[in-house]
């Protein structure tokens, strides 16, 4: 089934429903609370969503998110943030262009795939909205230098490290399933080495065994080192540029490089990561915020957590 790309928040009515006083309450802040069947219900879209069946072992986090959530939506009542009807429908609107949605019974069949109605959607993306701007008011801005990041940058500069490459040149001799063939390719590639270590032209070379028919070779390109068959980079490691390997075994025959150039390992610059930096250091900070937004809140609030009457 085809992932839907959004990510709801969980959403709480308040403790009004009959039907809601009959199942265990999981979660409350305030009045505000999520049963068993709320959140099993949740669990389900999440997988729905994410492609990914939540875990016992992701239950706590689960829960603490939810908890989370429900103090940010006390909040905003507190604050009195409203959200439109038109927003809710702009919402709308994106995520079926995200899904690329073109008419109302597809959108419709993919929300009843995920155990979801229409109006359920819509409530989610309101409260998913009303929470957004709650932490634009709570959060505020998070200014950060060109020093700041650079600082960053420098410790964790081992990141962003390019390695070594190496532009490589090749041939390959093919050796028969039966091994008949195998004594005169082994041949063939070391009267190659030869002519090439002599002063003979490598790309020449090859090519001259390639129209035989059954050798193949070429130009590989820069290859990172890492990247390498563990064969190919014992044949290259001791080699310099313009050095030819000796004959050594391939899983499909014998094989020959030559090393064009070798590119010294270095660090992708800051000018080329700094927008990277930028945002994770923001992340960063936007959770650092948002936890002790959220951990103050629940001091204020009546929050409750009954994780023993929650199981998958």
């Amino acid at each position: 089934m085809k992932r839907f790309c959004v990510l709801l928040l969980l959403l709480a009515a308040p403790a009004a429903a009959e039907k809601r006083l009959l199942e265990a309450i999981v979660v409350r802040v305030n009045e505000r609370i999520l049963t068993v069947s709320d959140l099993r219900q949740r669990a389900v879209e999440r997988a729905a969503e994410t492609g990914k069946k939540l875990t016992p072992e992701d239950i706590p986090t689960f829960l603490q998110e939810a908890v989370d959530e429900l103090c940010l939506l006390e909040r905003a009542s507190e604050l009195k943030i409203e959200v439109e009807r038109a927003d809710v429908e702009a919402a709308v609107a994106q995520l079926k262009e995200q899904n690329h949605i073109a008419d109302d019974k597809a959108f419709d069949e993919l929300l009843a795939n995920l155990g979801m109605t229409r109006k359920q959607l819509e409530e989610r993306l309101k409260a998913t909205i009303t929470i957004n701007r709650t932490l634009q008011k709570e959060v505020g801005q998070l200014p950060i230098t060109e020093e700041e990041l650079k600082s960053r940058y420098e410790k964790e500069k081992e990141r962003f490290a390019i390695p070594e490459k190496v532009h490589l040149e090749h041939v390959l001799f093919p050796i028969k399933s039966d091994g008949s063939n195998a004594e005169s390719q082994w041949e063939r590639a070391r009267r190659l080495v030869a002519v090439v270590r002599a002063g003979a032209d490598f790309s020449q070379s090859v090519a001259e065994e390639t129209k035989k028919g059954d050798a193949s070779g070429g130009d590989l390109g820069e290859i990172a080192l890492p990247d390498l068959r563990e064969e190919v980079a014992k044949a290259v490691a001791n080699l310099q540029p313009g050095e030819v390997s000796d004959p050594f075994a391939h899983p499909a025959g014998v094989h020959v490089i030559r090393v064009k150039n070798r590119i010294p390992s270095s660090y992708k610059p800051f000018s080329q990561v700094v927008e990277q930096l930028r945002l994770e250091e923001m992340d960063r900070r936007y959770r650092q915020r948002l936890r002790s937004v959220v951990d103050n809140l629940k001091t204020r609030y009546v929050v409750e957590v009954h994780p023993e009457h929650f199981s998958l």
